[in-house]
């Protein structure tokens, strides 16, 4: 067959699908992972099956990796050959680790190596194919000596990211060449300083305010000294948001990037923040998490719905708001889905806001990976918090963080010492003093460590305090209620709240907007006490107000190391004085994080694997730090017939191709995703609640949950079943 009659995709030339991959990246690394990657579809048997003449094709990317290393064995470095090698080997599947590499090439792995061999000799059989690519005949010596080189090479952290750019520049392009045709253009960043500036008119900002001036010194900061990895350390209320905005608008025009990327901790919080985007620069803010729904049609009406999907996925529109699940996904997953994105960090801004949130697990490995990031990608990481952790050092601090927390004094730390010892007694103790400080028509926040134990204090509660005064937040509600919660919760025209208690767990305690005028906050990590006393008097309105610490109320749910750091700067200390004020925390704070620096470690071994290329342990010690391989959790969702869904799939399955079947599943699943809550097993079990399976989704179902939710409070534990049918079901 002659070669401008190969496809690579169905009525595609494979050298025109090669051509407009290698025209998205200039790097002449990149330009030879594109002409090889697809080399393996020059076989009969790939060919007869993109012509619909057969039903599958062997494999095409070990014989097209193995034939690159043939060919320029002697024209790269070992470094280079196995990152391009396995940048082709990997383009439809996870990275491979080094070791998997080698052992491929040195040992010659059973049925593979014979199929390679069989496809390689056919390869160089067609006189075409040979020439192009150039390719030399088999020498297994040649490949077995590549092996061992691999497995013998010593890998940093600079490998790491170049191998990971390679790898995802090559999956974009590749992709995005089959769904449209076309090489990749990033669209222009057309949010602009000048946009910010004419909100904050329409919304009346005062330019000599003390935020204002907090922004325009932060920006000022980074002018007269630009850097690649800044921070901005600043008390709750001080404006950050919108100041790292201004911050990341203003660097993108002076340094030419493309796009910004705003990374926030929770995807509950991601729709306030895209909303509030989308008002200061009229749309063009995409938002990106596991919820998204992806529209049908393009902005002219035409229904090109995997497009659309591959765009925001890969973060290739100029502004995205998106979680540090996801970014940090890019940074260290291996699989295919996931790297999509990290080549869209180059030439970027990137924003990560409430720092404090990153999991403590990866501090070390950020420590020695921010700095070569920025310089290797030309991106700019903006880091934000008003606990700053120590996950970058040598960073300069681009806000007056002294003179903003001398300048801030709104609450109080006090502890109180709760009598009693037995848990069920304690929780009665906290009740009281929870219904004091409600008694006086004060609003209250208390967040305790646990959903069992807010569900408790909650039962306990409701019998003095009026319904209508009382509300929960915690994961056992679905998105819808918890929003509600929030949005009944603030006054119509403030984040002020006015006379209501709420029972919290932690996830109330960042980006949630609210402002209470007393506090309770159960013993935990300081970063997170801090973040719940920012919901206290937040506005400055209402003198000094009190945010009260007490000690745990069952077992531990925090890591011993933290919880150590907190005892000895906060316990000790609250015990010995009259108080901690807010104006004192910025040093408290630096002192706690300066001590859990030198203690904990990179518990995952992060930074090992990464100098062995061992991308799967990396990717399984990521999936361990977001606890995705938590075996006390089940997701179930509630309120949807999933049986129905499936007989709707199975209809589509006798008339929808492989592809359409795929895209529809997909689109069933998006579609019940507001329904589905984690729930710990043992709370499921002890529910006593027959749920359905389904295997098409592998997730467990209710049609009818009434008796066992409610809007209120959430899926309900042993101890609110039967009570709790005083609510108003949802």
């Amino acid at each position: 067959m002659e070669l401008s009659e190969i496809l690579s995709h169905p009525g595609k030339r494979l050298i025109d699908h090669i051509g407009r991959i290698e025209a998205f990246d200039g790097d002449r690394l990149f330009i030879l992972a594109a002409k090889f990657h697809d080399l393996g579809k020059c076989t009969e048997s790939f060919q007869c099956y993109i012509r619909n003449k057969s039903d599958s094709a062997d494999p095409h990317a070990g014989v097209s990796a193995l034939a690159f290393l043939l060919a320029n064995a002697d024209r790269l470095s070992s470094k280079e050959l196995l990152m391009i090698s396995d940048a082709i080997f990997s383009h439809h599947t996870p990275l491979k680790s080094r070791k998997k590499l080698a052992e491929t090439l040195s040992v010659q792995m059973g049925w593979s190596w014979n199929l390679w061999q069989r496809q390689y000799a056919e390869l160089l059989a067609n006189e075409e194919v040979e020439r192009w690519w150039n390719l030399p005949g088999m020498d297994k010596e040649l490949l077995e000596d590549l092996g061992f080189d691999f497995d013998e090479l010593q890998m940093g952290p600079e490998d790491f990211i170049h191998q990971k750019l390679l790898y995802s520049k090559l999956i974009f392009a590749d992709k995005y060449e089959a769904i449209t045709s076309k090489t990749f253009h990033p669209p222009a960043l057309k949010c602009s300083v000048e946009d910010l500036e004419h909100y904050k008119k329409r919304k009346g900002f005062d330019t000599t305010s003390f935020r204002s001036k907090a922004a325009h010194h932060i920006v000022r900061n980074w002018k007269e000294d630009p850097q690649r990895v800044v921070t901005i350390t600043a008390p709750t209320g001080a404006g950050k948001t919108l100041a790292s905005l201004e911050l990341a608008l203003t660097i993108a025009k002076k340094e030419g990037k493309k796009r910004i990327i705003y990374a926030i901790p929770f995807t509950s919080i991601i729709d306030q923040t895209v909303a509030i985007f989308s008002e200061i620069f009229s749309g063009g803010i995409t938002a990106h998490h596991y919820r998204v729904a992806y529209p049908e049609m393009d902005e002219e009406g035409h229904n090109d719905y995997d497009r659309i999907k591959y765009l925001v996925e890969s973060w290739s529109h100029p502004f995205i708001v998106t979680t540090f699940y996801q970014l940090f996904f890019a940074l260290f997953s291996e699989h295919n889905s996931d790297n999509i994105k990290f080549q869209s960090l180059r030439n970027s801004v990137v924003v990560l806001d409430e720092v404090q949130a990153i999991p403590f697990e990866l501090w070390k490995v950020m420590q020695q990976l921010f700095e070569p990031l920025a310089k290797i990608l030309g991106t700019v990481f903006v880091l934000m918090s008003a606990t700053m952790p120590i996950v970058a050092r040598n960073v300069p601090e681009l806000a007056d963080k002294k003179v903003l927390f001398r300048s801030k004094n709104r609450y109080i730390l006090k502890w109180i010492d709760l009598k009693e010892t037995d848990e069920e007694r304690k929780l009665e103790e906290l009740a009281m003093e929870v219904i004091d400080a409600a008694g006086r028509g004060r609003s209250v926040l208390c967040v305790v460590n646990t959903i069992k134990n807010a569900k408790r204090l909650y039962g306990r509660l409701k019998e003095n305090i009026e319904e209508e005064r009382l509300y929960a937040l915690n994961s056992y509600m679905l998105p819808v209620d918890r929003e509600k919660t929030l949005s009944a919760l603030r006054t119509k025209t403030s984040n002020r709240v006015e006379e209501k208690v709420l029972i919290s767990t932690q996830v109330v305690e960042a980006g949630v907007d609210l402002d209470f005028d007393i506090g309770f906050r159960e013993l935990a990590p300081l970063s997170s006490i801090i973040q719940t006393a920012g919901r206290i008097n937040r506005e400055g309105l209402r003198g000094q107000a009190e945010v009260k610490i007490f000690d745990k109320l069952g077992y531990e749910i925090y890591d011993s190391s933290l919880m150590s750091a907190t005892r000895n700067h906060l316990l000790i200390a609250l015990q010995e004085c009259d108080g901690i004020e807010e104006r004192q925390i910025l040093k408290l704070v630096e002192s706690f994080f300066a001590t859990l620096d030198l203690t904990l470690s990179d518990r995952y071994e992060i930074l090992k694997a990464i100098e062995k290329f061992d991308f799967p342990k990396i990717g399984e010690a990521l999936r361990k730090i977001f606890r995705l391989e938590d075996d006390y959790t089940d997701s179930v969702v509630l309120g949807v017939d999933l049986r129905e869904m499936e007989r709707r799939y199975f209809e589509l399955e006798k008339e929808f191709g492989r592809w359409e079947l795929k895209r529809a599943k997909e689109k069933m699943f998006k579609s019940f995703l507001p329904h589905i809550l984690n729930i710990k097993k043992r709370d499921i079990t002890k529910s006593g609640v027959i749920f359905k399976k389904s295997d098409l989704f592998g997730l467990l179902y209710l049609e009818e949950y009434q008796g066992i939710y409610s809007e209120k409070t959430g899926f309900l534990i042993e101890e609110e079943q039967g009570i709790e049918g005083l609510f108003e079901l949802f």
